[in-house]
């Protein structure tokens, strides 16, 4: 069996697998440019190793023109997508430069099917058979080099100079240590494989044609790279939700501490009727003839406040810890007279109104009951803030809930004096707030739970004055 048979064989194989990686981390990352164009790269690198491969073994003058027409296209695809994916992955490269190696390349390959021959002879002469050191025939075409083959040569001194120009203007950076692998196997390449292919076409060195053993490093050094990167986004990406998850458990807490007062006196109700009811029953019972249905009254209020405080305390613990699983469903309506009864008595202490008007027969929404909750608190506690900062003389809350689209919108309606046109694009962006002493993450996290579940939140200012937050999540069918 033929060594070099095997051996370009392999290197075609391991360059169409790379190819493959670089498809897989396209699907999953399908904003990335650089991993469709090295994509390309590495397709059109696993044709060169064949076509070398039957040049080798060719002795026939004709196929062999024909055979080096399709390598000059295979070699020219390659080494653009080589120039434009360093381009993406270091952004420091010059954009002039190459839109130059793109051009010099469209002219080679104009000259290299429009001209008589191809772009590296205008005639094969002739084709010399040669031995390996082991004794395998191999063939060399002989031919009269095409005047156009500058274009394709000069590109060999204009890649490493573009990439180590790109890496110096990027030392400082992130983007160069990335990036350097790249570079130097992009140098290795053009000195093995650009002053072999030179040396060959002008009859100063006969060996059999090698230059995709070169391209294959190059390849892997992207493939290696942009492997690397997409790891790294990964653990990225799993950091920012662990992240944003926090966020949302410290922007409940931070909630339940603006309504700390409320849930104080709430507590304190059901607490205080208990101790009373407590103390009349065992003067009750001090009596000589205590009455007895009187007691069980007295017992039946006490359970009674006592399931009260329960529930008070467990809505506090259920909203602190949120959903235990996303894959629920909610009745809108439900969830917002839970909040607006939850709200009630601080909105009042404000003067402040709150309006429900909620359509019949509503169906449930996706979502957890606990984060769609959150989302209506974060957006009842900015309508009351808005009221109570503009002093506003009409101080009045309205929900809506309604029917919208195959799916469910409410609605949170202030009287207060609407949001600033230059402030309001930007409210769902971290770190924005009209608030004092808020981190405005508020409305950042209400989005993004609106959204996770298929959902939008938006804002926008009525006309009749006063801002409105809309919420719309899809019907749940499962």
């Amino acid at each position: 069996m033929s060594l070099l048979g095997i051996i370009w064989s392999m290197i075609a194989a391991a360059c169409g697998m790379l190819g493959l990686t670089q498809a897989f981390l396209w699907w999953h990352n399908r904003k990335r440019i650089e991993f469709p164009i090295s994509m390309l790269m590495a397709f059109s690198a696993m044709a060169i190793p064949l076509l070398e491969m039957n040049l080798v073994f060719s002795a026939d003058a004709a196929h062999h023109d024909r055979l080096i027409l399709w390598m000059n296209l295979a070699v020219a695809t390659v080494l653009v997508s080589i120039v434009w994916s360093l381009r993406a992955i270091l952004p420091t490269t010059r954009r002039w430069a190459a839109v130059l190696i793109t051009a010099l390349w469209i002219v080679g390959i104009c000259v290299n099917f429009l001209l008589p021959g191809n772009l590296t002879f205008s005639e094969v002469l002739a084709v010399e058979p040669y031995m390996t050191p082991w004794g395998e025939q191999y063939f060399i075409a002989k031919g009269t080099i095409n005047p156009w083959k500058w274009t394709a040569d000069i590109t060999v001194l204009l890649i490493p100079l573009y990439a180590i120009d790109g890496a110096w203007r990027a030392r400082k950076t992130s983007s160069f240590r990335q990036s350097r692998a790249i570079v130097w196997g992009i140098v290795l390449f053009v000195l093995i494989a650009g002053t072999q292919a030179i040396l060959l076409d002008t009859g100063h060195y006969q060996t059999p044609y090698t230059i995709s053993l070169a391209f294959f490093f190059v390849i892997l050094s992207f493939t290696w790279v942009l492997a690397k990167e997409a790891v790294r986004a990964g653990k990225l990406d799993e950091q920012i939700a662990r992240t944003l998850r926090e966020t949302e458990r410290l922007m409940r807490i931070n909630m339940m501490g603006e309504v700390a007062a409320t849930l104080a006196h709430e507590i304190n109700q059901p607490l205080s009727a208990i101790l009373g009811n407590a103390q009349a029953a065992e003067k009750f019972l001090a009596r000589q003839d205590p009455d007895l249905d009187e007691i069980r009254e007295i017992l039946a209020d006490i359970v009674r406040d006592d399931k009260r405080a329960r529930d008070i305390i467990t809505n506090l613990r259920r909203m602190l810890k949120g959903d235990s699983s996303e894959d629920q469903k909610a009745d809108l309506e439900s969830v917002t007279r839970e909040v607006l009864a939850f709200m009630e008595r601080q909105l009042a202490q404000n003067a402040i109104s709150a309006q429900l008007h909620a359509e019949k027969n509503l169906p449930r929404v996706c979502g957890g009951p606990v984060a769609i909750q959150q989302v209506l608190l974060n957006l009842i506690l900015n309508a009351e803030h808005a009221i109570i900062e503009a002093n506003a003389t009409k101080r009045v809350i309205e929900v809506r809930v309604s029917k919208k689209k195959g799916g469910c919108e409410v609605q949170v309606s202030d009287s207060g004096p609407g949001i600033a046109e230059e402030i309001r694009e930007k409210l769902f962006e971290p770190f924005v707030t009209t608030k004092k002493l808020s981190l405005g993450m508020g409305l950042t996290v209400c989005r993004r739970i609106i959204e996770n579940q298929g959902g939008h939140l938006t804002i926008e200012n009525q006309t009749k004055g006063g801002a409105c937050f809309r919420a719309w999540l899809p019907a749940c069918t499962l």
